[in-house]
């Protein structure tokens, strides 16, 4: 695990972004993840199931936070 990147444990949903919210420190920068939520999907019912797979969904930010994949505000998008 890096240990310059920690998540933290506040996964919620975003209502106007239509996306689960999660973040995480890099060398002690806070940076906004977010997965948007798919079409025709409940919003409780994506955010329990991001929930369900979290350490997936950090492994996957984590990839993208080393490929620097951030857009222009400085988040990353999943």
């Amino acid at each position: 695990m890096n240990q310059q990147l920690i998540f933290n444990n506040d996964f919620q949903y975003d209502p106007e972004r239509q996306a689960v919210r999660f973040s995480c420190l890099i060398a002690g920068l806070k940076v906004n993840c977010f997965i948007v939520l798919p079409a025709s999907t409940e919003p409780a019912q994506f955010l329990t199931a991001v929930k369900a797979e979290a350490f997936s969904w950090e492994d996957s930010a984590e990839q993208a936070i080393a490929a620097d994949a951030f857009n222009p505000a400085g988040e990353i998008w999943l």
